[in-house]
């Protein structure tokens, strides 16, 4: 492996630690195994994160100092202000048209420039900074994550000032995302991806399925997958709840994911009694009640049903390593597969078996991991697997009946290779071939 310990490498995200939201935990597990192999790690990132709820995300007192914020404002700054300093925009909201609209628009080149989160004072502003930043610090490597799409547009500028700079371009998401149909023009927005993307030196993501869609723009794709915090690699000793209990953490995303395939399943057990619903919990963790209550209302399951709200990254992986199962949702299309959340590797690290219900076609990178790893059961939503879904939670159930706890089903030995360090350290292998 190329050694990159002489290097410093600077990280432009607009979400970083301590942001409370999805997008900062690449960044933030990112950002610490970068410490162990460069010289120096160097963060360039948005103002509005002063406005933006907080969550633990420690960082040394190097990596505070290392750190610059771009002046920025952009629709965010304006939302956040209206909304009590939230970073993401509640779903009622995003059900109104005219914001659809816009956040269509927004995601659209050229309309991203200025709509987009940070726009163009980000952009111009981060190039500057940044600018001065790898003149002062001799920064040769810089780092960009989309989304949002502004974080590419400031290292693009970077590298087309200097050519030299080794540039790394990550895509936790799909810029053009066919399930979600979430541009206008698309094959505008391909030639600008091919445009942007051609200055880089290699092009990062999270799964082999999302890799299929970015070479269209990059022939140099690494699946660095989010995997789990080094520190992970065994379960803490956790009490689990005292009613068996099955808990979903994180963003629903409505339209693209559902749970209804569960609540049809526990309904029929707890009604053929088969489940005594006085010893059994759902949980629900995350800042889309409504949505959830709609699917516990429609099934008739309040009794079992408890909301803890919007909390802590460090309480949701409480939840989920005290509960006995994990639920995971995602969606899959044909053309588009791997979409590999970063809960997934929370959940993974929990140890306990996760009942994962993909909305659409079948995704056989989750189904192979699955398998690898023994994760738990892998159900799509349709009445077909309604079955497979009773019985997975059943087993684990009559388990927990007789015995009062359930096995541990993840292979550790397998979970290994979805460690942060292990990806990083073969990433950075593959970038010192290239470079």
């Amino acid at each position: 492996m190329k050694n990159f310990s002489n290097k410093k490498i600077l990280i432009c995200s607009y979400y970083f630690p301590p942001t409370k939201t999805v997008a900062t935990v690449r960044i933030y597990n990112f950002h610490l195994e970068a410490q162990k192999y460069f010289a120096s790690v160097f963060g360039l990132t948005t103002s509005n994160r002063q406005l933006f709820p907080k969550d633990d995300f420690p960082l040394d007192d190097s990596a505070i100092a290392n750190t610059t914020e771009v002046w920025t404002y952009d629709l965010r700054t304006f939302l956040s202000e209206k909304d009590s300093g939230s970073a993401s925009i509640n779903e009622g909201i995003k059900k109104n048209r005219l914001v659809q609209f816009i956040s269509k628009l927004a995601y659209s080149f050229p309309f991203n420039l200025v709509l987009a989160d940070g726009g163009i004072t980000f952009i111009l502003g981060g190039f500057f900074k940044g600018k001065k930043m790898i003149q002062d610090n001799e920064i040769e490597v810089i780092f960009s994550s989309f989304k949002p799409y502004s974080n590419h547009l400031i290292c693009y500028l970077l590298k087309r000032w200097n050519p030299k700079l080794i540039w790394i371009a990550d895509f936790r998401d799909l810029h053009v995302d066919e399930i979600r149909g979430n541009v206008y023009f698309p094959k505008l927005q391909h030639w600008f991806n091919r445009t942007v993307l051609k200055k880089a030196n290699a092009v990062t993501t999270v799964s082999q399925g999302l890799t299929k869609n970015l070479q269209a723009y990059h022939s140099k794709i690494f699946v660095l997958r989010n995997a789990i915090v080094s520190t992970n690699g065994q379960v803490e000793s956790t009490d689990h709840f005292k009613k068996f209990s099955i808990s979903y953490t994180g963003s629903i995303y409505a339209n693209l994911r559902s749970a209804e395939l569960l609540f049809k399943a526990l309904a029929n057990l707890i009604s053929k009694e088969k489940i005594d619903k006085e010893k059994i919990q759902l949980n629900y963790a995350g800042k889309e009640e409504a949505i959830w209550m709609q699917w516990v209302n429609n099934f008739n399951l309040q009794e079992i049903n408890v909301i803890h709200g919007n909390v802590s990254m460090q309480e949701a992986k409480m939840i989920q390593q005290k509960s006995h199962l994990n639920l995971l949702l995602s969606w899959a299309s044909e053309g588009q597969q791997g979409i590999l959340t970063a809960k997934f590797y929370e959940y993974l690290a929990a140890q306990n078996p996760i009942l994962l219900i993909i909305k659409g076609s079948k995704d056989f990178e989750f189904e192979k991991i699955f398998d690898d790893l023994q994760a738990g059961l892998v159900a799509y939503d349709n009445a077909d697997f309604q079955k497979e879904v009773e019985d997975f939670i059943l087993k684990y159930y009559l388990e927990w009946l007789e015995k009062g706890t359930i096995t541990h089903s993840i292979k550790s030995e397998e979970l290994r290779k979805y460690r942060w360090d292990d990806q990083m350290r073969q990433f950075l292998n593959y970038l010192g071939k290239q470079v």
